[in-house]
């Protein structure tokens, strides 16, 4: 008979998964193992807690009584498991596994998708990853461990979270269709303003974009000709009129040269100073990989200061490109 002395680190894992997730397969998939993997863990965690910890039903598990009992303390033990983990363990990539969830601004997605596949993969092929275009404030799915990285280039203010820079926001272009009057003139706010501004940005906390409240402090009316999160529909918005659309990222720039109908122009420091204050007046700009506090694991970290390390480097390539 299954006693509670037989209880191991990664049946907690499991146990905290599925309940977490309320399905199976996603804490199969966080975990690195297999659905009949966890059914088997569940099998004997019923056994050893007496209980069937979990009801199924269409919308996924739902927790008993116990289970709600039991978690606090099953995240204490887990929590206590992994500092020795991450203290004393030896840490060997090739032979770790289990899944992380990486959310992106569109203009960072192939970079984080590079690192993955020419730095993290050839060390820890067993290593599954998740990345999806970010779209909308994630704080709480990040805090929660919901989502392990998010890789943007504005900082987030939120509990149990955390960030590191890997690259400062230096210069600043003007994009626009290739031959746009635009690009010939000397970049000033009153040749800026003679064109609509197309903003690219995924969140909504500015009343208006930059360019256009710049525009207007120097009693200038430039108009807006739209917004969107996607810089592949950016680009072809704007190959197809003469707007012009404000960009931060070297990324989003090294992705104009493969473009035939797009050019830039760097933005004067002048200008591109003015720029910077007033966007952290709502935000602290630079290009960060945010975290939670929940996951440290040896695996978490490593894959942490990988990704770190490979966007800094990426983001120094495409800046001397």
């Amino acid at each position: 008979m299954t006693k509670i002395d037989q209880l191991n680190y990664n049946q907690l894992k499991v146990f905290i998964a599925v309940y977490e997730h309320g399905q199976g397969h996603q804490a199969a998939n966080e975990l690195g193992m297999t659905p009949s993997a966890v059914s088997r863990t569940l099998k004997t965690l019923r056994e050893i807690f007496k209980d069937s910890l979990f009801i199924r039903r269409c919308s996924g598990f739902i927790a008993t009584e116990k289970t709600h009992q039991l978690i606090p303390l099953a995240k204490s033990l887990v929590e206590q498991y992994q500092k020795i983990e991450m203290q004393h363990s030896v840490f060997t990539p090739s032979e770790s596994g289990g899944q992380f969830v990486i959310h992106a601004y569109d203009e960072f997605v192939y970079a984080v998708k590079k690192v993955i596949k020419e730095q993290i993969s050839p060390e820890a092929p067993n290593l599954k990853f998740d990345v999806r275009v970010l779209t909308q404030d994630c704080t709480t799915e990040l805090a929660n461990g919901d989502i392990d990285f998010v890789v943007v280039y504005e900082g987030f203010n939120g509990k149990n979270l955390q960030a590191e820079m890997f690259a400062e926001t230096d210069s600043l272009y003007i994009v626009a269709r290739t031959g746009h009057p635009m690009l010939k003139q000397e970049v000033t706010l009153e040749n800026i303003s003679k064109y609509a501004c197309l903003e690219i940005d995924n969140y909504d906390d500015l009343a208006c974009p930059l360019l256009v409240n710049l525009c207007r402090e120097q009693g200038l009316c430039m108009e807006i000709d739209g917004y969107t999160d996607s810089v592949a529909t950016a680009m072809r918005l704007l190959s197809e009129s003469d707007a012009i659309t404000l960009s931060c990222n070297q990324f989003t720039r090294q992705f104009t040269k493969m473009l035939p109908d797009i050019s830039y122009v760097q933005l004067p420091e002048s200008l591109a100073q003015q720029c910077r204050i007033r966007r952290r007046e709502n935000r602290d700009i630079g290009n960060y990989v945010l975290f939670g506090n929940i996951n440290n694991s040896a695996a978490f970290n490593w894959v942490k200061s990988k990704l770190i390390c490979g966007l800094e480097q990426e983001w120094r390539h495409a800046s001397e490109e």
